[in-house]
């Protein structure tokens, strides 16, 4: 059933509104375990992971469906499409991991294969299989030139990072042929998309680019939109597995993926005539009165002006944000198969749209709206810091030892840059009750597979034979793997989060008791679906030790390290 003839639509403006964005949120309810803006935060990201391909029609809609006894999460999907089985199949992949608590290596593997087109088209690698990109500078090229712009107050720490990303571009865009080669090409994306992530994390690139002299002047804001996008694949895959990490937020212990699609009213045959995502979700809890209902509905771009308008009539569901555009092609599913109690509320649902439309096409033009950019990019989720959660089923073997400088001193600029380059990139945990807080950035242990930086795609390896070791630590040093015979043990080292430091690794028996310097890391101790801390002493704010398995690891920040 149509919601009105179309030809009220048509009188009205194309761009009736502009943007807006939802800014209320519903009344906190006891029986739900997850937060409004946690779930908010969890349907945002998975909408933008499931686009599978550059096609601009297809957009898809999630939301999260609580259960009842709140142990766990039904995640469904729709499409204004059909075409939505591979996004499905992806998301019951991520749905596993998710289950299983897993680390970010293992999630942002799944995510890179599932959304690699749409990658290759976001960076308009020569190797997407679409052409609406093509011929198009690429924006990894574009950035570079930007930052290496006279009129651009950049500096040699982000001219490195540029360089780094252009580095990694020019192997991937040398790849002869990447399905010939899909190993090498997906860690190639992982390293740009982590890379990206960790540009945009420390550099605010609307302010580094507003008072430029860019030619053309759109790259002023179209490069800081477009690395946005880009890094969202790691920030999204961060915040989904700090979520189910949690101990708190149980929902992630049983996750569901349940696509679902209504197709147009048959007697519809007009061309380009579609049901949009959000729509189809809204009306399958129509179908289902008595399945939880979630609070809100999110979709890879947002909503339209008349998905918007029908969900403030509807009341019940919120939709983040809408562009204001109106499409003469919407429409809305039979509902038949609804129960019959509901059909009279809904045609006085759309006899009220159909009268806003009217109201609306009689109001004076007045100032007409721009064509909204359709796809904007959410700010991540804040996670605060949590108890650290022992999980007994395996014991890590593996760890990677990220340095992190502790904090400047409050009030100054250099205070700021440190906290932003070493923001870790998943929430900090609190140390257990019997270590006292940190007044310096925790070094986490946590099986993880390093950022490598082109100058790094090689890892340095290093025997027991070859201690003491001592090295100049930058986030563009190589990775370093540890690895002994007896006991079994392999350590890897991740600079890439690194403050410059000083790292010193010595065999631990004559070492690790001097002065109680040395911490002692029973390796049982190591949780796999956490991070574990390790602080510094009080007396030494600047220095991190620790022992583990027979090896002493030292880490040092501050003026002279760097040698």
């Amino acid at each position: 059933m149509r919601c009105s003839s179309g030809d009220e639509k048509r009188r009205v403006n194309n761009v009736p509104e502009a943007p807006t964005k939802t800014t209320v949120s519903p009344k906190t309810n006891v029986k739900r375990s997850l937060d409004f803006w946690l779930e908010k935060e969890i349907a945002n990201n998975l909408a933008f992971l499931s686009v599978t391909s550059d096609d601009s029609r297809k957009v898809m809609a999630v939301c999260v469906e609580e259960h009842i006894n709140g142990e766990g999460i039904t995640i469904r999907i729709a499409s204004n499409t059909e075409a939505f089985s591979e996004a499905a199949v992806g998301f019951r992949k991520i749905g596993v991991i998710l289950e299983r608590v897993a680390r970010r290596r293992e999630y942002i593997r799944q995510v890179i294969a599932l959304d690699i087109d749409r990658i290759l088209s976001r960076l308009r690698s020569r190797h997407t299989s679409t052409k609406r990109k093509a011929g198009k500078p690429a924006i990894i090229t574009q950035l570079y030139d930007a930052i290496n712009d006279e009129s651009v107050k950049s500096t040699a720490s982000l001219t490195d990072r540029s360089q780094g990303l252009q580095d990694l571009f020019t192997e991937l865009e040398g790849i002869p042929d990447i399905n010939a080669s899909t190993a090498l090409t997906h860690r190639l994306v992982r390293n740009i998309v982590a890379q990206a992530y960790i540009l945009t994390s420390t550099t605010d690139l609307d302010l580094l680019f507003r008072d430029s002299k860019l030619q053309p002047p759109s790259l002023i804001s179209h490069i800081p939109l477009a690395f946005g996008k880009l890094s969202r694949y790691y920030s999204a895959t961060r915040s989904l597995i700090c979520a189910a990490r949690d101990p708190e937020c149980r929902v992630f212990r049983t996750v569901v993926i349940e696509p679902f699609h209504t197709g147009i009213p048959s007697s519809l045959h007009e061309d380009g005539i579609k049901v949009h995502a959000e729509i189809q979700l809204l009306f399958f809890y129509e179908l289902h009165p008595d399945l939880p209902r979630p609070r809100i509905i999110c979709a890879s771009k947002s909503a339209c002006y008349l998905c918007n308008l029908f969900f403030r009539l509807h009341g019940v569901f919120q939709v983040p944000r809408s562009h204001g555009k109106l499409y003469p092609q919407w429409t809305l599913p039979d509902w038949l198969p609804i129960l019959a109690a509901r059909h009279a509320e809904l045609a006085n649902l759309t006899t009220r749209l159909k009268a806003a439309l009217d109201s609306r096409a009689k109001l004076p033009r007045g100032t007409r709206h721009t064509d909204p950019n359709e796809s904007v990019v959410s700010l991540p989720w804040s996670w605060p810091p949590s108890t650290i959660h022992k999980s007994l089923s395996s014991i890590a073997t593996t760890s990677t030892i990220r340095p992190r400088s502790p904090l400047h001193q409050e009030g100054t600029q250099d205070a700021v840059l440190s906290q932003l380059s070493s923001m870790p990139p998943t929430p900090p945990w609190t140390p257990s009750a019997q270590i006292s807080t940190p007044i310096s950035s925790p070094l986490p242990l946590i099986p993880e597979e390093p950022v490598q930086t082109p100058s790094s795609s090689h890892c340095i390896t290093i025997t027991p034979t070859q201690l003491p070791y001592s090295a100049s630590i930058t986030s563009l040093t190589p990775p370093l793997l540890l690895h002994f015979d007896q006991p079994p043990l392999k350590l890897d080292f991740d600079f890439s989060h690194a403050s410059p430091c000083r790292l010193l690794i010595t065999k631990g028996a004559e070492t690790a008791g001097e002065g109680g310097e040395y911490r002692v890391v029973d390796i049982e101790d190591i949780p796999t679906a956490t991070e574990f801390q390790v602080a510094p002493l009080e007396r030494k704010p600047r220095e991190v030790k620790f022992q583990l398995q027979g090896v002493c690891v030292a880490v040092t920040w501050g003026l002279g390290v760097i040698a």
